[in-house]
């Protein structure tokens, strides 16, 4: 991937270079000069383009698109915690984080089955603390884009949260009730 970035900056290097050129300084600079820095950026992206391979650049940008494209609920929930085992899980309410580093965290709000949740509390190493009502009114106005049905405080007086901090920036939190069937899930990935 980071070649086919490199491959793309060279190429975008050269376009800028040449509209500079043939707009602002095409008087200042001397044609050996351009002549040369434009044979040079070509023979770099030429031989960029073969180290890298046509299927390579092909397999990037498809996954760039793939990536930056909208995901339904259940694609999302596969990629955090693997396909469900007995096809339990309902999906209620659902935001994707469609630009990372812009947009703070996917938001969900599922029911599924006991079964499930264990199966997804057993994939991580979580810390588990207990919240009531008013805490987790405190906990969830940290977050700047939270949904307005993103709302676990609905749950009942005592709620439970799953949390885990993967780094500085990247963390999964899963708060639900004493009905452990009604879950609503926060994975942070900045």
């Amino acid at each position: 991937m980071a070649e086919t970035i490199l491959l793309l900056l060279l190429i975008a290097a050269l376009i800028f270079f040449l509209l500079y050129i043939s707009i602002i300084g095409g008087t200042k600079l001397s044609k050996k000069t351009v002549i040369l820095s434009t044979t040079i950026c070509l023979i770099s992206i030429l031989l960029l383009s073969i180290y890298i391979g046509t299927d390579k650049i092909k397999s990037d940008i498809v996954r760039v698109i793939h990536n930056s494209s909208p995901k339904d609920a259940k694609e999302v929930y596969t990629v955090l915690f693997k396909k469900s085992i007995n096809n339990c899980v309902t999906f209620i309410n659902f935001k994707d984080q469609l630009i990372p580093k812009i947009d703070c965290c996917v938001w969900m709000e599922l029911k599924l089955c006991t079964t499930e949740l264990n199966r997804i509390i057993a994939l991580k190493k979580y810390k588990i603390s207990r919240l009531n009502k008013s805490d987790s009114l405190n906990f969830t106005n940290s977050f700047g884009d939270k949904p307005q049905w993103w709302t676990p405080q609905i749950l009942g007086d005592s709620l439970t949260k799953y949390y885990i901090k993967f780094n500085q920036d990247n963390e999964q939190t899963l708060i639900f009730g004493n009905d452990s069937s009604h879950i609503y899930l926060c994975d942070q990935a900045l």
